[in-house]
């Protein structure tokens, strides 16, 4: 048989398991990489702003939030606090302007395929 003594711990281990997983899950993110394949057309100026970029602003204003969050509740000092806060702003800015380019890319696109409709369209009536 088993001795009372390790009883505590087995009731520790079970209930610390689970949350440890909860705590430990979101550390734990596979890469989402999107293959080329799902995109459509042959050149880049076809594609919207990859899923990636969009991510990785997501995730650094998570990121963002979950450092305010510990500097608030005490688990981290203020220089580390300061200089998480820095990176994650950057990455988060960084993936924001790179989506906005890409917006602006597609913009311009669109704008020159209306222009060359209207055009079309207008050769055509003139016929």
């Amino acid at each position: 048989m088993f001795h009372l003594a390790f009883l505590p711990w087995l009731v520790a281990l079970i209930l610390c398991t689970p949350m440890l997983f909860f705590v430990l899950y979101p550390l734990y993110q596979p890469n989402r990489r999107v293959a080329a394949s799902s995109y459509t057309g042959a050149g880049e100026e076809n594609q919207p702003a990859l899923p990636s970029q969009i991510d990785s602003e997501q995730a650094a204003r998570s990121a963002l939030t979950e450092v305010e969050l510990d500097y608030q509740l005490g688990n981290l000092a203020e220089p580390d606090y300061r200089s998480l806060r820095d990176r994650y702003l950057r990455r988060a800015y960084s993936a924001h302007k790179s989506i906005q380019a890409r917006e602006q890319q597609l913009d311009a696109l669109i704008e020159e395929r209306l222009r060359q409709l209207r055009e079309e369209h207008e050769t055509h009536e003139h016929d």
